[in-house]
């Protein structure tokens, strides 16, 4: 998905360490880890066990010195003080955390897998067609939005700003929810703006450039609007089954996007409610970009008129024919 990048001036009110709940701290004799199943730049993701329930287990890399380090102690820092505050279906949870020297870990629920392997599993074995069908792409759209918009209209709003398919984790029932928070920000309230306009924006390079807003990597001031435009990105990977600017590599991509104002290439034959929003999503202009709120009500007039059901109402119908029938509660 391309190389990312970090920095960025800290929103007013950007949470510290000092803001964890000590009551998620676990202790790590309750933790066992099992395999790895994944890395990242500063820590790798176990598969584990915690008081004998299934978890994904976020450790800091032990190799990693100095300035590294603390880096990475600041990012899950921050990872752990937005997460346990944060409770929503598309959102992955948060279980237990530790900030000791000796092991630094984050416990999560543990999930299926991310979108991105969902996407490239099906390059490899798809024949050239999309790794979703539009119904799962747009179901997916409709939950990633859902937890976007639970994001932008907390109180301060919370930014992502790392939106990607590596980030977003499929849990085992198929529901879409968004992890990975190391590089997310608070941005203040408008009250707060008022007082303090530099507080309301950021700069600098933060994210992954394939997904990034041309605004942040021109490194302008920016806002919530950023996380609309990774959405819209990765809304065009899922429905057409490649990622945007295939043929270039990451920085590649972001020089396309913010210095030429290029944008992939929509097919004809796609519907026009989806072509509207994508090419509002991904808007030069951040003011002309959708909330989320109205990408969500976009996305679900499309379901309910192209798949003749509401979203719940299919989700209901496929629990019934996984479960055999209806939950009656006596």
């Amino acid at each position: 998905a391309g190389a990312g990048a970090r920095g960025g001036v800290a929103a007013a009110g950007a949470p510290s360490s000092a803001g964890v709940v000590e009551s998620l701290a676990c202790d790590m004799r309750d933790v066992k880890l099992l395999e790895k199943i994944g890395s990242g730049g500063f820590g790798d993701i176990f598969r584990a066990t915690w008081r004998g329930t299934p978890v994904a287990c976020k450790r800091i890399r032990a190799d990693l010195i100095n300035e590294e380090k603390r880096v990475a102690l600041q990012d899950l820092a921050i990872e752990v003080t937005h997460l346990q505050q944060l409770r929503h279906p598309n959102i992955c949870m948060l279980l237990g955390y530790s900030t000791s020297e000796n092991n630094p870990v984050m416990l999560s629920e543990l999930m299926r897998c991310s979108l991105l392997d969902v996407l490239r599993a099906g390059n490899v074995h798809g024949g050239g067609k999309p790794a979703l069908s539009k119904r799962r792409s747009v179901r997916y759209a409709v939950q990633l939005a859902q937890g976007m918009n639970y994001l932008h209209t907390c109180k301060p709003p919370i930014m992502h700003r790392d939106l990607k398919p590596a980030n977003l984790l499929v849990d085992f029932s198929g529901t879409l929810k968004v992890s990975d928070f190391g590089l997310a920000k608070l941005r203040p309230a408008p009250s707060a703006r008022a007082s303090d306009a530099k507080a309301a924006f950021m700069t600098g390079e933060t994210g992954s450039y394939r997904f990034m807003a041309p605004e942040v990597f021109r490194h302008e001031e920016y806002d919530e609007s950023v996380d609309v435009y990774s959405f819209s990105m990765i809304l065009f990977y899922m429905l057409r089954g490649m990622p945007p600017f295939l043929h270039l590599g990451g920085v590649d991509a972001a020089v396309a996007a913010a210095i030429r104002q290029e944008r992939p290439p929509i097919p004809r034959a796609w519907d026009e409610k989806i072509t509207h929003l994508l090419q509002a999503a991904w808007s030069e202009n951040p003011a002309s970009r959708p909330s989320f709120q109205k990408a969500l009500d976009t996305l679900r007039e499309y379901y309910k008129a192209n798949f003749k059901a509401s979203l719940e109402d299919d989700l209901k119908k496929e629990a019934a024919e996984n479960h055999g029938k209806e939950c009656v509660i006596c």
